[in-house]
């Protein structure tokens, strides 16, 4: 026999695990009743189905039904979001909040649409918790006079916006246009459906729901109390922009969150996709060596290598944008060249505590970030000699 080469040259082959992939912001969830389905169809409760298409929605919806309808509208936005998935309620569960519980644990979807009956004042105060707890998107449509009313503080609309959580994103429709075309009740759907076109991989991806072009979708013609009204409760509103006679066809306007702090639909997405892109890639990095990673300024200053190229994937895709910040260090004002700063340094591994050594953790990495929002407004000043 010959002599081996193993015993000159051995290899040791070490695969790395694939790790973690990032979670999928364009994926959705319908919330059905037995009475939705179409005539002969079973659809076991507790369980879900994906569609990525309307006709095969309707070989197990009614097309007048809620969740045909709720198809319909998230479909229509170009471009087309891939699936949506459907949830068959218990009706033995306790309440909606269970309900979006069981999904959850059965699958990982970012937008929640819930039907109209559904929406009741006492289940959109819980969903909207549920929506922040889990960092979910909630998405509603409401028709009810009173939102319109400013001096009204008890409709639903105003509610929600006391209330302040900021996953939950409010609508308007008139009762006059849902009565025309029914999906009209589920128009925020399709505001949903719009993000999709954010690619965290790409460049200059980043989108505001503001002024977005949702085809299908009905301007509303408001007086401007209406219009006053829902932008002080933080309601969008779809309506026709005209000047001079001219007009722009529908768009969406006032896309804000019911967020307390003041956040537009966009920033609590794009805040959300951020801290999932830092999640699974500070992960990958500690949990995909295939050795270790040194708790040491070395294994640290890879950590923050990746962190940062992270973030600096979200300036390159439109997130973030240069701004400036104030230094906690010294109280200076500074500029974040690509919208974000990481104020951390590999050598803070050696002030470790011995508790913490002993715990393996690396030390508290703290990033300033600075979102590149969008303009929605231009003042002018035309000065004439």
């Amino acid at each position: 026999m010959a002599y081996p080469v193993d015993s000159i040259i051995p290899v040791n082959v070490i695969i790395s695990p694939s790790g973690l992939g990032y979670a999928n912001f364009s994926s959705a969830f319908a919330f059905a009743d037995q009475a939705d389905l179409a005539a002969l169809v079973t659809f076991a409760a507790n369980t879900y189905r994906d569609y990525s298409t309307t006709s095969e929605v309707a070989e197990d919806f009614a097309t007048d039904s809620p969740i045909y309808h709720i198809a319909t509208r998230y479909f229509a936005q170009i471009p087309k979001p891939p699936q949506i998935s459907v949830w068959m309620k218990d009706p033995l569960d306790t309440g909606i909040v269970d309900t979006l519980n069981k999904a959850a644990d059965e699958a990982w979807r970012y937008h929640q649409f819930l039907k109209l009956s559904d929406l009741t004042e006492a289940n959109a105060l819980a969903v909207g918790d549920w929506g922040d707890a889990n960092s979910r998107a909630i998405w509603a449509t409401f028709s009810a006079a009173g939102i319109l009313d400013p001096q009204s503080t008890t409709d639903i609309m105003s509610v929600l916006k006391t209330k302040g959580n900021r996953h939950m994103f409010a609508g308007f429709k008139s009762s006059g246009q849902v009565d025309t075309d029914p999906t009209q009740a589920y128009a925020m759907c399709q505001l949903a459906a719009a993000f999709h076109k954010f690619r965290p991989n790409g460049q200059r991806t980043a989108i505001t729901g503001e002024f977005q072009v949702l085809p299908g979708v009905m301007g509303d013609d408001l007086s401007t109390t209406a219009y006053n009204a829902l932008t002080a409760k933080n309601g969008v509103f779809f309506t026709q922009i005209e000047l001079a006679g001219q007009t722009d066809n529908s768009r969406v306007i006032n896309s804000k969150s019911m967020s307390s702090f003041g956040e537009f639909i966009d920033d609590v997405v794009n805040l959300d996709v951020l801290k999932n892109y830092l999640q699974v890639d500070g992960y990958n990095y500690i949990a995909g060596a295939g050795t270790k990673r040194p708790l040491d300024p070395r294994g640290y200053a890879g950590l923050l290598d990746v962190l940062g190229a992270t973030c600096k994937k979200f300036f390159d895709n439109g997130v973030l944008g240069t701004g400036t910040y104030i230094d906690p260090l010294d109280g200076v004002t500074k500029v974040a060249d690509y919208g974000f700063v990481i104020m951390s340094k590999p050598e803070d591994v050696l002030n470790l505590s011995v508790a913490d050594k002993r715990a393996r953790k690396f030390p508290l990495t703290t990033i300033y970030v600075v979102l590149a929002r969008a303009g929605h407004v231009a003042e002018l000043t035309v000065n004439v000699e």
